[in-house]
C-alpha cells in the first residue's frame, strides 16, 4: 500500500519536477504552466470522489488492480504527447487513478493494520512523496549529465512511473481484500456518509479540521511545493545541473521530516504535528517570500527546507485523521471527501500562481501563500481533537472486529 502511495505521488509530483524540460520542449509559456501543471491534481480531485464511493461499493481489492492498470496506459499515452493540449489531457486522466487510490490505500490500511499502527503507516504518505520526487530528481540529473535532449527527459521521467506499477500489478493475486468491509458492505451514497458525521461530534470536529487544513496545505503544495524547481532554476542561481543538485538537496529535508513525523505521533500526537508542521511552513514561506523580494538567495534554500519538513509534517494528519474515524462502510468516501477537499484548492492554486506571481512577483505571492498555513495553524488548534489510538469503526454489531 505505502508502494501504491509512491506511485500517486509520483503521478502528481512528476510534471511540478519536469516543468523547465516541458517549457522548452512544447514552448509555452507561464500562463500555461499552471494548466498543465494542475491537470494532474484536477484529475485527481475527481478521482478521489469517483474511487471513494467504488471502494465502498465494489471492494479494496478490485480498485487496487483497475488504478494500477489506468496508472500504466496514462502514463505511456503522456509520453506520447505531442502539444499542450494533448500532455494536459493525458495528465488529467493520470490523476483520476491518483485520486482514486489514494481514497483506496487509506481505506485499506485503516482496516487492516492496529489501532496505534495504522496511524503511523498512514502518515507515511509524505516519505512516500519525498522519495518520489529524489527518484525523479536524481533520474532526471543523469540524464542531463549524460547529455540527453529535453525531450527524452522529461519523457523517460514520465514512463519510469511503469516500473513499480508493473511491480505491484504482478503481486495483485497476493493482497487479500478487507475483512472488515466484508463484514459491514452495504451500499451507501455521499448523503449517507453526510449524515454519519454530522450526527457524531467527534467525526464531525475530525471531519471539519481535515477539511479545512487539507485546503490550507493543499494551497500550499499547489503553489511554493510546486513551483521550488521552477523558482530555483528561472533565477539562475547557477547551471543546470547544479540547479538540480541544489532542488533535491531542498527535497532531501523531507527524508527525515516523513520518517521522523510518523515515529513520534505515538509520543505527541496527531494534533501537535499538524500545528508544529503548520508554523514551520508559515516561517519558511515569510522567510523565503522575504528573501525573494530582497534578492538574498543565498538563504533561499534554507528557508526552503525549512518549509519543506513544516508541510511534511502537517500534511500527515489530514487524511489519515479522516480514515481514522470514519466507519468501514464509509470510509472509502470519507476519504475521498478530504482528498477532494485537499487537492481542489490546489489545483486552482496551481494554476493562478503562476498568474499572481507574473503581476506581483514571486517573492509577494510567497507571503501571500503563508497566510494559508496561519490558517491551518487556527484550525488545528480551535477544532482538532487528539485522536491517536482511535478504535471506534471496528465495532462490528457492538463487537470489537479483528482487523
Amino acid at each position: 500500500m505505502l508502494t501504491s502511495l509512491f506511485i500517486d505521488e509520483l503521478n502528481i509530483f512528476s510534471i511540478p519536477m519536469l516543468s523547465i524540460f516541458l517549457e522548452h520542449d512544447l514552448h509555452f509559456g507561464t500562463a500555461f504552466l499552471g494548466i498543465v501543471t494542475g491537470a494532474t491534481v484536477g484529475g485527481a480531485s475527481i478521482g478521489s470522489l469517483l474511487g471513494g464511493y467504488l471502494a465502498d461499493r465494489f471492494g479494496r481489492k478490485r480498485m487496487f488492480m483497475l488504478n494500477l492498470i489506468l496508472f500504466i496506459v496514462s502514463a505511456i499515452l503522456s509520453a506520447l504527447s505531442t502539444n499542450l493540449a494533448m500532455l494536459a489531457s493525458f495528465r488529467f486522466i493520470a490523476g483520476i487513478p491518483a485520486g482514486a487510490d489514494i481514497a483506496n490505500v487509506y481505506s485499506y490500511i485503516m482496516e487492516t493494520e492496529n489501532p496505534g499502527r495504522r496511524e503511523v503507516v498512514g502518515a507515511y504518505n509524505t516519505l512516500m512523496a519525498s522519495m518520489a520526487i529524489l527518484g525523479l530528481n536524481i533520474w532526471i540529473v543523469f540524464l542531463l549529465i549524460a547529455g540527453f535532449p529535453v525531450a527524452v527527459i522529461w519523457k523517460t521521467a514520465i514512463l519510469i512511473q511503469i516500473v513499480p506499477a508493473v511491480v505491484l500489478l504482478s503481486l495483485y493475486r497476493n493482497i487479500s481484500e478487507s475483512s472488515l468491509w466484508k463484514k459491514r458492505r452495504k451500499s451507501t451514497s455521499y448523503k449517507d456518509y453526510w449524515g454519519n458525521i454530522m450526527h457524531n461530534e467527534l467525526r464531525r470536529r475530525t471531519s471539519i479540521y481535515s477539511w479545512c487544513c487539507g485546503i490550507a496545505s493543499g494551497i500550499e503544495v499547489g503553489t511554493f511545493a510546486f513551483f521550488i524547481p521552477y523558482i530555483i532554476m528561472k533565477f539562475g542561481i547557477s547551471g543546470i545541473i547544479q540547479e538540480r543538485f541544489i532542488i533535491i538537496a531542498i527535497y532531501c529535508i523531507g527524508l527525515p521530516a516523513g520518517y521522523i513525523g510518523p515515529k513520534i505521533i505515538p509520543i505527541v500526537g496527531l494534533r501537535r504535528i499538524s500545528y508544529s508542521g503548520f508554523f514551520l511552513s508559515f516561517l519558511g514561506l515569510i522567510v523565503s517570500g522575504l528573501a525573494l523580494i530582497l534578492h538574498l538567495y543565498i538563504i533561499l534554500p534554507v528557508s526552503m527546507m525549512v518549509f519543506v519538513w513544516g508541510n511534511h509534517w502537517n500534511n500527515q494528519p489530514i487524511i489519515t485523521s479522516q480514515a481514522l474515524i470514519a466507519d468501514s462502510e464509509y470510509r472509502g468516501k470519507a476519504v475521498g471527501m478530504s482528498n477532494f477537499i485537499y487537492q481542489l484548492p490546489s489545483f486552482l492554486s496551481i494554476t493562478i500562481f503562476p498568474i499572481m506571481f507574473s503581476f506581483i512577483g514571486i517573492g509577494y505571492s510567497t507571503i501571500v501563500i503563508a497566510m494559508a498555513s496561519l490558517f491551518g495553524i487556527i484550525i488545528t488548534f480551535t477544532v482538532f481533537r487528539e485522536i491517536f489510538g482511535y478504535h471506534g469503526d471496528l465495532m462490528v454489531d457492538g463487537i470489537e472486529s479483528e482487523s
